[in-house]
């Protein structure tokens, strides 16, 4: 407190250190000193349309600071506009709230004198409340350790914790002046805490801090506004935007508080919020104001011209800036404005990459194209050359396109189309290609494998067709001298690029490629050299399919351009692709494991993933439960951070994962995965063309119109008519799982199981696929307690070609759950002796592991305990290694006897056989007893709705407009199935089962 002055019926203002003290008057003649801080130490006030931002509670002391004596240092560090005084000010009402001492200080740049720093936190000090101190007169004399040492001295006599809040420190630079403020921070007791706010690093020792763990930091990534953040900041202006407006601003803003603040106040007036936000920060005047004003007014007008030329970057390094600026300081330029936090941030992983707020970028931006056009597109072609020099396709690409330069957009893609094809860019490549086409051979292949990667295998069709056939194209020209066509050496082979295209185009186009036979070769004399071009061409798509062995992974090894490289890599996923469709499983993976070699050798990850999803499918199809849960997952794994996280071409390795887990008991993960999975499938839908397979759920055709309209199919599109045949199976299975007591859902589940299952021979990729689906439809069926469905499907599985071993499975699995023992054994006897060998990875391991179950399970029924157990481990022998959980416990609830039974003689088995008897409750059979010997259809349940109303049957005829003696027949079907006789009674057991 000041002393108390006397003055006789006016007022006297003293002025100390910057407190204001105002006597007066009072009754008794006494006179009191009310202490007022200057503007300098008034934390600013806070509106009502100010964020608290929860995220970013008021700080405590930290106990690891106090048990050392000490104060703690808050350190509060961003970019202009990120809310920093704001926050502070906030901080500042609660820990005064709390009960402690604040003292604030606004700094500026006269603060930059020690005589003047040390007055500025003695008025910090005081205005905290701590007690008198020296006069005017007095601080300059005790500047340095004297006055520190005094300062903090004269904190002690506060009873609570005091906070010197010091704000906008980087305004201060002055070497003496900032030691000041690390000896206060350094020799702070343990009730006085510093805070400081600034753009830049303080010159403070921060690592020492750390160290002695007093150091509590706030950055500028904490500083971001959250999307809750922005939507209260724009409902505190009342305006009410729709959640993707929210989002869009949040991404423009990227989260900078000025920024928001400043749409909210532009928005408030009533401008369109979709207009504005696609125009805002190029041509909002008060951002840009604002920009001007505290971003780029303080720089000087090279640095201003810098940030110019290079805010057509996204990211740039040093020698990027140099490139497009030809300043040879740019790196050391980057790295001030970096360190004043001028919205300019850097990444020092590896390569220092420095990056602009996107605000300031844009802004930037429009004042270059504003001032030279032609000026923008050279700063753009630099960048372009810089780019394509440094093996950087895509923003090489896309800065010639900016600069107009249709030359170099030409060698980019001459040179790295393929590389942008393989990171998923064929829409740039396509546009590209659309801009500077010209009869150009080679930008007519590009373009197809473009077509063909954007799903439009007509377009790559006709593209192809043209550049072989058509006249004048580069195959129609006359030949050179040795008879083959004349090829620039320096652009990419183009009968290997034809060759490619053809493949592609044979897995996602309407007809398979045809594989020319000694009949179809035309004669030398009758054709022309387009006509026989064309046919080695599909010569070489046959040969490829013909095997591939190591050879095909050591070829293009070598050191070739990266093109080479990339196209032996497009190459081998293609030939995979179309090997798999083709069935020649064994192949496809072979052809897989070499993609994935060569991309991780050129470095191209979105190929490594297909590569491994590719993998986890030839795994699936060969029924090799390992590989296939390891790749799929993998994939999966690396995708993670990636912006193929949730793309499309991910969608079999979700299908694939949740059927892993599946399989080992983990139906939680499985229904995750499978989640996902059914997510994308509507995303694959939602892209499809007319006339493409169809993914509607519950599809109601017949047989016939089924074939018809699947029968001109491409591979690929039957392929995913199979992915999401699976993803629905799935997810029957865990349904079922689910809804065990409920049996309502069950009749659901089998109804849609077996709409799939009366279609499965017509669409998917090939016999032993509609088999495996055929398979798992009839364990579903069985364990809902449908055995007539059971058998419904053991007839459709007879029209599989290769199906005969799979059929006696099912029908002996059925037996075995209707205890017809006898019938079971036999089914299976002619599947023990010799060892099952059908031929097919597929049906191997299914029927192998449960014939032997069958006939363990007929055994253990029939009291021959050593031939039960001898039967169980071989079955365990052979699903061990796949680690098959669920495809041994689900055949009969006497395995789970059998395993307790043989515990401890299993030898090198028992842990498969302890982890098996873990998990026997996961596989419980879902009913006691079976529910209807067979389905009610969609009409009888219908139907069965009805019951229970008052109508009449004639009034049901009516509202259903159909006639009486057609209800009649449905009900007389209905009763039949719920065996019973009445109205009254058909009520009763429908509410008895569930069903109503």
């Amino acid at each position: 407190m000041h002393d108390t002055h006397r003055a006789p019926r006016r007022s006297l203002t003293i002025v100390d250190s910057g407190t204001v003290s105002t006597t007066g008057s009072r009754a008794g003649g006494d006179e009191t000193v009310v202490p007022r801080p200057s503007p300098k130490h008034r934390a600013p006030g806070l509106t009502g349309r100010t964020v608290r931002r929860a995220t970013i509670p008021a700080p405590t002391p930290l106990a690891s600071a106090t048990e050392r004596g000490s104060g703690t240092m808050v350190l509060v560090a961003g970019s202009v506009g990120t809310g920093k005084t704001t926050l502070l000010a906030d901080w500042s009402g609660e820990l005064e709230q709390r009960g402690g001492h604040v003292g604030w200080a606004s700094l500026d740049r006269e603060d930059n004198d020690p005589q003047v720093m040390a007055k500025t936190l003695l008025g910090a000090v005081r205005a905290a409340g701590a007690g008198a101190g020296p006069t005017d007169e007095t601080v300059p004399s005790m500047v340095g350790h004297a006055f520190v040492t005094w300062l903090v001295e004269l904190t002690r006599t506060a009873p609570q914790d005091t906070w010197l809040v010091l704000d906008d420190l980087h305004l201060v630079r002055d070497p003496r002046c900032l030691d000041l403020v690390e000896m206060l921070v350094r020799w702070a007791p343990s009730h006085l805490h510093v805070v400081v706010g600034t753009r830049s690093e303080p010159g403070l020792h921060l690592a020492r801090l750390r160290l002695e763990e007093r150091l509590v930091e706030v950055r500028e990534h904490d500083l971001r506004f959250s999307l809750d953040d922005t939507r209260e900041l724009l409902s505190r202006h009342d305006l009410t935007l729709e959640d993707e407006q929210v989002r869009h601003l949040q991404e423009l803003t990227e989260g900078w508080a000025a920024g928001v603040a400043l749409a909210a106040v532009s928005l408030a007036r009533g401008r369109d919020a979709d207009a504005f936000l696609r125009e805002f920060a190029r041509s909002d005047r008060a951002m840009s104001g604002y920009l001007v004003e505290e971003v780029l007014s303080s720089l000087d007008e090279s640095t201003r011209d810098f940030l110019l030329s290079t805010s057509v970057l996204d990211d740039l390094t040093a020698d990027l800036g140099a490139a497009v600026t030809g300043r040879d300081d740019a790196g050391a330029l980057l790295d001030a404005l970096s360190a004043d936090n001028a919205m300019v941030t850097v990444d020092r992983v590896g390569t220092p990459t420095y990056r602009y707020h996107v605000l300031l970028r844009s802004y930037l931006g429009a004042m270059l194209e504003a001032g030279s056009v032609g000026g923008a597109r050279e700063v753009h072609a630099r960048a372009a050359q810089w780019y394509a020099a440094h093996d950087v396709p895509g923003q090489a690409l896309r800065h010639a396109e900016a600069a107009g330069d249709l030359d170099l957009m030409s060698d980019v893609i001459h040179q790295h189309a393929l590389h942008l094809l393989l990171d998923g860019r064929a829409s740039d490549v396509e546009a590209a290609v659309r801009t500077v086409h010209a009869g150009d051979p080679v930008m007519t292949a590009v373009a197809a494998l473009a077509s063909l990667d954007l799903a439009d295998p007509e377009a790559a069709r006709s593209q192809l067709t043209s550049l072989v056939t058509q006249p004048g194209s580069w195959f129609t020209q006359a030949p050179s001298g040795d008879g083959a066509p004349a090829v620039d050496p320096a652009m990419l082979p183009l009968e290997r690029l034809l060759a490619v295209g053809l493949r592609w185009l044979s897995f996602v186009g309407e007809e398979p490629a045809r594989h020319p036979g000694p009949d179809d070769r035309m004669q030398e004399s009758g054709s022309s050299g387009a006509e026989q071009l064309a046919e080695g061409l599909a010569a070489a798509l046959s040969s490829t399919f013909t095997t591939w062995s190591g050879e095909q992974r050591a070829r293009g090894r070598g050191l070739v351009p990266h093109s080479h490289t990339d196209l032996t890599l497009l190459d081998e996923l293609t030939s995979g692709d179309v090997l798999l469709g083709d069935g020649r499983f064994a192949e496809a993976r072979t052809a897989y494991r070499s993609a994935l070699a060569t991309a991780r050798a050129a470095g191209h990850p979105l190929p490594a993933l297909q590569a491994m999803v590719g993998l986890a499918a030839a795994a699936a199809s060969l029924e090799d439960l390992v590989d296939m849960a390891a790749w799929s997952e993998r994939a999966l794994a690396e995708s993670e951070g990636t912006p193929w996280a949730t793309s499309p071409r991910l969608l079999p390795a979700h299908v694939f994962a949740g059927w892993a887990a599946f399989n080992v008991l983990d139906d939680a993960t499985a229904r995750d995965r499978n989640r996902t999975a059914l997510e994308l499938l509507g995303v694959v839908e939602s892209m499809m063309t007319e006339g493409t397979a169809s993914l509607t759920r519950d599809r109601a055709v017949s047989d016939g119109e089924v074939e018809a309209s699947t029968g001109a199919l491409s591979t690929a599109a039957r392929g995913l008519e199979q992915l999401g045949r699976l993803a629905r199976m799935l997810e029957a299975n865990l349904d079922l799982l689910e809804a065990a007591e409920q049996p309502g859902i069950r009749q659901d589940v089998v109804d849609r199981v077996m709409a799939g299952a009366r279609t499965a021979g017509h669409v998917t990729m090939t016999p032993r696929l509609a088999v495996g689906e055929l398979a798992r439809a009839h364990r579903i069926v069985l364990l809902a307690g449908f055995p007539r469905l059971a058998h419904e499907i053991e007839q459709l599985s007879k029209e599989a070609p290769g199906a005969a071993a799979e059929v006696v499975t099912m029908a002996a699995v059925r037996h075995l759950r209707a205890g017809d023992d006898t019938a079971a054994r036999t089914a299976v006897a002619p599947l023990l002796a010799p060892a099952p060998d059908t031929g097919s990875g597929t049906q191997a391991l299914r029927v192998s592991v449960t014939v032997h179950l069958v006939a363990a399970v007929v055994a253990h029924r029939n009291t021959q305990p050593t031939v039960a157990h001898e039967e169980l481990v071989a079955a365990l022998t052979l699903a061990a290694p796949q680690r098959a959980l669920r495809m041994v416990l689900e055949v009969a609830p006497e395995v789970s006897d059998l395993l307790a039974a043989g515990a401890g003689r299993f030898g090198e088995l028992e842990p498969f056989a302890r982890e098996l008897r873990e998990h026997v409750r996961a596989t419980s059979d879902v009913p006691a007893e079976p529910l209807l010997d067979v389905a009610l259809s969609s009409r009888e349940l219908s139907l069965l709705r009805e019951l229970p109303s008052l109508l009449t049957v004639a009034e049901i005829a009516e509202a259903r407009a159909v006639s009486r003696n057609t209800v009649k027949t449905q009900l007389r079907s209905l009763f039949q199935k719920l065996g019973v006789g009445s109205r009254r009674d058909a009520v009763a057991a429908a509410r008895r089962l569930g069903l109503l």
